[in-house]
């Protein structure tokens, strides 16, 4: 029969069931402590995988996957984790890309250093690109565990980068069969990045030639100026119009019509122009000037232009307060040379007097034919009057030297009118007017002789002074 225990020993029972409680209300303490540090861990561990990329392997040193992370936003990146958790490199990818993995462990192993390559992935009949970094794992132990593989989701970029590549294959097939010059200048260096087989044909430079240059090397004028300008313009409007002038390998000067905007290309803006060359638009511009301004016989200055450059002159004499004198040269029966010779002669002996008097002229001087047989000279800047009477001269003995025609020695003599700015008119037609009727009196006198204008010639011609 069990004793009853004394109260003491009760007491002792007590004491030692209250000690073993403690310790493991303790005990527990602490592996609550120790599970909330793991899980800690285990959250830290996840927030840097996540910190790290898409996709997050660790793989051990037999190859086959130890861990896994993917980012949550992103469930459709890669195949589920017992799918190839536990499993080795060459079961989960196709063996091309699993021997490409190999090789980059066995890099990193080697050297210590990370490795990173881009990849190409079908999954779930999608077609993925994927960058992937891969480095040594080592834990906290610093005991060596495998390898950490980074993967991010590259297909975006990859697509951009494609789309961008085609667009601008698409864009260089189309500038290099283009007709018009085009070519890509580096904004900030002013350097020609490519150019078509038109600008090179234009400019006479290869392909190889052209891209080193700068816009400077072949623009003409005003080159940092217009540059400027250019960009200044392409700031407040897609594109910029003008018309410059572009110098050719060979030193000749071309006119050009371009157009520039601004483009993207290889991963960053350049300038694309396009130049048109509009020589023969220029050619045809001055010739029809020139045909308006010209005596189609002489190739001289005609009446048109005469009128303007006589205004310009008087202008400038105002200012400055200087003499014009405009002098007015007829032929002496020249009617006789058409009559006998017939008007083709006429007409080479009419081209060899301008000829003639030309030689006798300044280069600031203006020769022109009114007409017929009429010729008239604009002098500006005239000192004295007397320098104007010697010219005169001269030209009545320039023209009296024969001149050979088809076999024909032909003398010629005219009647020379002179008139002066300020003195005889103010203004282009009181002064022609005034040379004229000087003309005319020196033809009363039997021509070969020339006349200054004067109030007398006025009076008697019955023109009230102007």
């Amino acid at each position: 029969m069990e004793q009853t225990k004394t109260k003491n020993e009760l007491q002792d029972e007590i004491t030692r069931l209250n000690k073993k409680i403690a310790s493991l209300e303790s005990a527990v303490v602490e592996l609550k402590l120790i599970t909330e540090s793991l899980q800690k861990n285990e959250s830290n561990f996840l927030a840097l995988l996540r910190s790290m990329g898409d996709l997050v392997f660790v793989i051990g040193l037999d190859g086959s996957f130890a861990r896994y992370y993917q980012d949550p936003n992103r469930d459709d990146l890669f195949l589920p984790p017992k799918q190839f958790l536990g499993k080795s490199i060459r079961e989960v990818f196709p063996a091309e890309l699993a021997e490409l993995f190999q090789k980059a462990i066995n890099a990193v192993e080697t050297y210590g250093q990370s490795q990173a390559f881009d990849f190409f992935m079908a999954i779930k009949n999608r077609e993925f690109w994927f960058n992937a970094r891969l480095s040594l794992y080592k834990p906290a132990s610093g005991d060596f565990l495998g390898y950490l593989c980074e993967m991010h989701n590259i297909t975006e970029r990859k697509q951009r980068e494609e789309a961008l590549r085609e667009s601008e294959e698409r864009f260089r097939a189309v500038m290099q069969q283009s007709m018009l010059c085009i070519f890509l200048a580096d904004i900030d260096t002013r350097v020609i990045l490519d150019a078509n087989q038109a600008m090179q044909r234009l400019l006479g430079y290869s392909r190889e030639e052209i891209s080193g240059l700068s816009l400077y090397d072949f623009m003409e004028k005003e080159k940092e100026d217009i540059y400027r300008k250019i960009l200044k313009i392409l700031k407040e409007r897609p594109h910029y119009i003008g018309e410059r002038r572009f110098r050719r390998r060979d030193g000749t000067v071309v006119d050009v019509e371009i157009s520039v905007n601004l483009i993207s290309y290889r991963g960053k803006e350049v300038m694309c122009v396009v130049a048109r060359d509009i020589s023969p638009r220029r050619l045809a511009e001055r010739q029809l000037i020139h045909t308006a301004t010209h005596d189609p016989l002489t190739n001289l200055v005609n009446r048109l232009l005469l009128y303007d450059r006589l205004a310009q002159e008087l202008a400038r004499a105002r200012r400055h307060i200087k003499k014009i004198a405009v002098i007015n040269i007829d032929l002496d029966r020249f009617k006789r040379v058409n009559d006998t010779l017939g008007h083709g002669v006429g007409d080479q002996l009419l081209k060899a007097v301008g000829s003639r008097l030309k030689s006798l002229l300044r280069e600031s001087d203006t020769l022109a034919r009114m007409g017929g047989d009429e010729f008239m000279i604009v002098l500006p800047d005239i000192l004295q009057e007397e320098d104007v009477v010697g010219i005169a001269e001269n030209i009545l003995q320039a023209l009296r030297k024969p001149f050979d025609l088809e076999s024909f020695k032909i003398p010629v003599t005219a009647s020379v009118g002179i008139a002066f700015y300020p003195d005889d008119g103010k203004d282009s037609e009181a002064l022609m007017k005034a040379s004229d009727l000087a003309m005319y009196e020196a033809k009363s006198q039997g021509g070969n002789v020339s006349c200054r204008y004067s109030s007398e010639l006025r009076a008697k011609a019955l023109i009230p002074e102007s």
